[in-house]
């Protein structure tokens, strides 16, 4: 990995002027990892700086250490190359299929990265997206220029923070020269360096703050060259306000340097998330004077994460739900928790029977449940809207005349402000989610794009639900006409080989039908697409062995329909020559019968092995008149023919061998 290019003196120059190694988080940096991470869909995204001995990152979604040693880094190979290096599978790569962090954990197999480069042209490190799993497709061409143009928004993030940091530097300096030449320093500094980040400055003395116009702007006060801190403070979320600076913490010099924390802002009372960075100003001896930092609204980016949380767990609340109900609930919940609405549900509609039926809602506390039977012509103008297949958003309802008689019902409702999300199947309208508010609200972009999310996992959850209710209704049918059909084939053979003169062939052909009735059953408990291994064993052997008589072991494993048919047909035979001539035809025998998956072979195998004991020596039939049964058994598990017979004083050993893809598959 050695290159001048890493340690190169005039690009470490370049990166500690910049001052940013082991310092704390900062949203701007987080936002663009975030931001990176949902382009580019990986687990994990950075902001890397490479030094000499280590990589460290200014920000990190989905990786825990805050830095790892130089000979961990695939962010150097990007420098190294000069240019935006992207690798498909870190195991493959020469460079890094050694490196520590892909041969153990976290196991990293993907990696791309865009180059860090200052003013000057010196790679500083890289903004990099990693998965666990590889990608042959690696990036695609928008996701890397997305990719590229976060990275360069890093390095301007960084160097406004440089510019920043050196404006406080002057400001430190400028105290000496007065409070007021201070005041406005700062203020020029801030407004000219810091864009939309308000600013503010406490004497200690004094107890005066100083606020710039735009820290007056996030908490909804009117601009003034200067309040008491409380003014601010006072605005805090009162379960918050231990994260807030106060006189006595900022006295004492125990005030966080950084917090973020909720206001209610002072002229809307609208709720709003800050962060806030802060440092003491001090004089000659060192001693604090000031609380000087910055203020930025947060608020978008808190709420972006609530709302990604709560599609989080709707998709774990849906993930295995068996019922409609389970869907809506969960999803009604997500709505309505997440959005602060008033209420939220969903309305199955039935043009053909004119309703509009909610079985169950979620409603905020005092609103009332709208869950019931409505006709349709009484939202005709909003099902006119929907029908067109996109959201339903509404800011302020009675004033929107378009809905014309509807408004009358949505006024019953006390219903101000809603998004309705359509579900169409074949262009026909069959159902809708809504959130309700009863007070007109101006919707977000985000918001309205988190309706649309939670919308479109409950209706593919709905959906699957539907979908495996169906196929419940068929494998049922399905079986049902199985059996008939089972049933008349035996009752045809009872009545054409009734006088065959061979009595042991024809129970022999009931035995085996029994044998796959039994196979058909479980395989039916699981819709027709798996079976346990376990569960078929014991159906099959059910019919010839008492459970006393017979030693089960081996994993779970499920089997597809074609492994369970053959496996019962082979345990059928097995136990039936057992009981004619092997173990089990005398009170003492037993049969042992395992199975466990051989990985020491190219592909897995499964391996299953019948052993008897307790009874006659096996012998060997002659070739020349063996029957089906015997031929049935030579045809092994799934069909392979890896079989292994052996003919011991003890009794019989066969052991049965088929790849594990080819006994799994369904």
């Amino acid at each position: 990995m050695a290159s001048l290019d890493i340690f190169s003196t005039s690009r470490l120059a370049a990166l500690d002027s910049y001052q940013i190694l082991d310092t704390p988080p900062e949203p701007a940096f987080d936002d663009i990892v975030m931001i990176a991470r949902e382009v580019c869909h990986t687990p994990v995204a950075l902001v890397s700086l490479v030094v000499e001995e280590r990589q460290w990152f200014k920000a990190a979604l989905g990786f825990e250490a805050c830095e790892t040693p130089i000979g961990q880094s695939v962010c150097a190979h990007a420098i190294v190359q000069g240019s935006t290096l992207i690798i498909e599978d870190l195991a493959q790569d020469p460079r890094t299929r050694d490196n520590t962090l892909v041969t153990a954990a976290p196991f990293i197999r993907f990696y791309a990265g865009a180059l860090l480069r200052s003013p000057e042209g010196e790679s500083l490190g890289t903004l990099c997206v990693i998965d666990t799993e590889p990608r042959p497709q690696g990036l695609t061409a928008a996701q890397t220029t997305a990719l590229e143009a976060l990275a360069r928004q890093v390095m301007q993030t960084m160097e406004m923070r440089k510019e920043m940091v050196r404006g406080v530097a002057i400001a430190r300096a400028n105290l000496q020269l007065g409070e007021s030449l201070r005041a406005e320093g700062i203020r020029t500094i801030t407004a000219q360096e810091a864009g939309r980040i308000g600013t503010f400055e406490v004497d200690l003395a004094t107890n005066v703050m100083r606020p710039s116009a735009e820290m007056c702007r996030i908490f909804g006060l009117e601009r003034a060259l200067s309040y008491p801190p409380s003014a601010f403070e006072t605005l805090v979320v009162p379960e918050d306000r231990q994260l807030a600076s106060s006189a006595s913490t900022r006295s004492s010099g125990t005030a966080s340097t950084l917090a973020e924390y909720r206001i209610r802002r002072a002229d809307d009372d609208a709720l709003r998330w800050v962060a806030r960075r802060a440092d003491y100003i001090r004089d000659g001896n060192g001693n604090h004077v000031g609380f000087t930092g910055t203020v930025h609204d947060i608020t978008d980016r808190k709420l972006a994460e609530v709302r990604q949380a709560a599609l989080v767990t709707l998709g774990d609340d849906v993930r295995d739900a068996t019922t409609m109900a389970v869907i809506v609930d969960a999803a009604s919940r997500a709505l309505g928790t997440t959005l602060g609405g008033s209420r939220a549900g969903y309305g199955a509609i039935d043009f053909a029977s004119d309703t509009f039926r909610t079985t169950q809602e979620w409603t905020a506390p005092g609103v009332t449940s709208f869950a019931g039977v409505h006709t349709l012509s009484r939202f005709a103008h909003t099902l006119q809207r929907l029908q067109l297949g996109s959201p339903l958003v509404v800011a302020n309802v009675p004033a929107a005349s378009w809905l014309g008689p509807d408004l009358s019902t949505y006024a019953a409702m006390a219903v101000k402000a809603q998004i309705v999300a359509p579900l169409l199947r074949r262009g026909t309208l069959v159902g809708v989610f809504y959130v309700h508010d009863q007070e007109p609200r101006t919707w977000a972009e985000g918001e309205v794009e988190f309706v649309h999310a939670v919308a479109d996992r409950a209706y593919a959850a709905i959906a699957k639900v539907e979908a495996e209710d169906q196929q419940r209704l068929l494998n049922q049918e399905l079986s049902h006409r199985l059996k008939n059909t089972l049933a008349l084939v035996q009752a045809i053979a009872s009545q054409t080989l009734k006088t065959a003169g061979d009595k042991p062939a024809v129970q022999a052909f009931r035995n085996r039908l029994m044998a796959l009735s039994k196979a058909h059953d479980v395989l039916l408990q699981e819709s027709w697409s798996s079976a346990p291994l376990l569960s078929v064993i014991e159906a099959v052997l059910a019919l010839h062995i008492d459970r006393a008589r017979l030693d089960l072991n081996g994993p779970n494993l499920l089997l597809g329909p074609k492994a369970v048919l053959s496996l019962s047909m082979l345990l059928h035979e097995l136990a039936t020559n057992a009981i004619k001539h092997g173990s089990l035809s005398v009170e003492t025998g037993h049969v042992t019968l395992a199975w466990d998956i051989d990985r020491t072979t190219p592909e897995p195998t499964v391996v299953l092995r019948w052993l008897e004991a307790g009874g006659p020596p096996a012998t060997e039939p002659d070739r020349d008149r063996q029957g089906m049964g015997s031929r049935l058994i030579r045809t092994g598990l799934a069909g392979t023919g890896d079989v292994h017979l052996r003919y011991l004083p003890t009794g019989l050993s066969a052991e049965f061998r088929a790849p594990l893809s080819l006994v799994t598959d369904n």
